[in-house]
């Protein structure tokens, strides 16, 4: 018998397609799994059973007919709720958009997955318009890992990776920013890819409000399933005048293709992080698995540029991203300011004071970064970095002041790769002492997410697919 909550996607389509699995039961399923789980968690926002029932038995009557289902045939979907999903309201993690009204239309994103026979379901949590490193506002409260309902399951993506990790769902959408596919996959215990910039199309009205360091993406429960994502939601539109090309291949397809013999650099600190010992130890037995298989590895302490300055950097690089989310949101600001969060509210103000000499400073220092990794990938065809320097912060998020200090901010390994736009996938790396997920990231030249995706397998392989103890949330 096949546990449907811990169930691959893969799986789930290869069990209805072949009728040992109706869609109907999946989504009964489903729906019960979240009804038990879920109090206990807070990742879902907003759900519909009677249209996922409707839905799920009108691809039943497709499949009877003899119809092609695609490749996601029949599987439940949870969209984070900072894109569109059509029928639920997108409240951007924040309780100033509580009340909205539900969405016309899915986004492009979403609209390619239920094209492929995904069932869209409702929604996760996320933190104000994205802009927390944990899952928490003022609308829906505070989202917990499944691995410890006192730790975060990181941000922004928090509510997808908690879902994903509990067996709520198979599949997810989620997005990155500075890590915010990354950093919940790694702190529950999943994979967790950020494409190259532009490999999956955004929706006109997101593309004035971010310095082009946004990608969308999903969340996975394994690496096939990150790449059965990708070949879904990878490809141009010219909605989106920045989006890729579509790939000449499956990234499923090259997941059974040898890896050829590659250069990998490790990187551990960057000069600016000190990661507690499990998360190096997981570097370390990496680095040992890739040599094992032919590899050259080698040590690398090339520090970030700016890294003498830190954390002024990361400030600065902040501040931007908050001007840009300032200018999204500057007349809702100024006539019911009182509806947001007051944390967030006060992150607005200090965007809205962004100078331009500020600006020109950020963007001189993203120039720095490009040079940076170009120089890396001339020597390296990998990278592999922690993803986080530290196991799950508090529910409530991390100490920002004491990050700083101690040299464990969140960001520190992943946000360079949002401002270069480089592909870098997050892969579970054994547990830490403390019964925590630890995590590896590797990173891959422009647009060579299929290299990625293969070396990610491979440590997959060899340290397992993680699962969260189900009894410490009641399912």
């Amino acid at each position: 018998m096949t546990d449907l909550s811990h169930a691959t996607a893969t799986e789930l389509v290869a069990l209805i397609k072949d009728g040992a699995l109706s869609p109907r039961e999946l989504t009964d399923h489903t729906l019960d799994r979240i009804a038990t789980v879920d109090p206990g968690l807070n990742a879902v926002v907003a759900l519909d059973p009677e249209r996922a029932r409707a839905d799920a038995d009108d691809l039943t009557r497709r499949l009877a007919r003899g119809e092609e289902p695609g490749p996601l045939a029949g599987v439940p979907v949870l969209v984070k709720d900072l894109e569109d999903a059509a029928g639920f309201p997108t409240s951007r993690g924040t309780s100033a958009f509580r009340d909205a009204p539900p969405a016309a239309r899915d986004s492009l994103h979403v609209a390619r997955l239920r094209a492929a026979g995904a069932l869209i379901i409702g929604k996760t949590n996320t933190p104000p318009v994205g802009a927390a490193v944990h899952t928490a506002n003022g609308a829906f409260g505070v989202t917990r890992n499944p691995w410890d309902p006192a730790r975060s399951p990181g941000g922004s993506s928090g509510g997808a990776a908690a879902a994903v990790a509990a067996g709520l769902v198979a599949l997810g959408t989620a997005g990155d920013g500075g890590g915010s596919t990354r950093i919940p996959a790694a702190l529950c215990g999943l994979p967790g890819l950020k494409p190259s910039r532009g490999r999956i199309p955004q929706d006109p009205a997101r593309l004035p409000n971010w310095p082009q360091n946004i990608c969308l993406s999903g969340m996975a429960r394994t690496v096939r399933d990150t790449a059965l994502h990708l070949d879904v939601a990878a490809g141009y539109d010219a909605r989106d005048p920045y989006s890729l090309p579509a790939p000449s291949g499956s990234y499923v397809a090259a997941l059974d293709t040898p890896l050829p013999a590659l250069r990998v650099g490790v990187l551990t600190t960057l000069g600016v992080a000190s990661p507690r010992a499990e998360m190096l130890a997981a570097v370390e037995r990496v680095a040992a698995l890739l040599r094992g298989e032919g590899h050259d590895v080698r040590e690398d302490d090339a520090p970030l540029p700016g890294a003498d300055s830190y954390p002024h950097p990361f400030q600065l690089r902040q501040k931007l991203l908050a001007y840009h989310r300032y200018l999204g949101l500057a007349d809702e600001l100024a006539s019911r300011r009182g509806d947001f969060e007051p944390w967030f509210a006060r992150l607005l103000d200090d965007g809205g004071g962004l100078t331009p000499e500020e600006a020109a400073a950020h963007w001189s220092h993203r120039s720095r970064l490009d040079q940076w990794t170009a120089d890396l990938f001339d020597h390296y065809d990998l990278l592999l970095l922690p993803t986080v320097p530290t196991t799950a912060w508090p529910a409530e998020g991390p100490d920002t002041l004491t990050a700083v200090r101690e040299g464990t901010l969140p960001i520190a390994f992943t946000s360079v790769f949002n401002d270069t736009g480089h592909p870098a996938i997050s892969v579970p790396a054994g547990l830490a002492p403390d019964g925590l997920p630890c995590s590896v990231q590797l990173a891959a030249p422009h647009h060579r997410e299929d290299l990625l995706l293969a070396a990610a397998r491979l440590v997959e392989e060899s340290e397992g697919v993680l699962r969260a103890p189900v009894s410490v949330i009641g399912g």
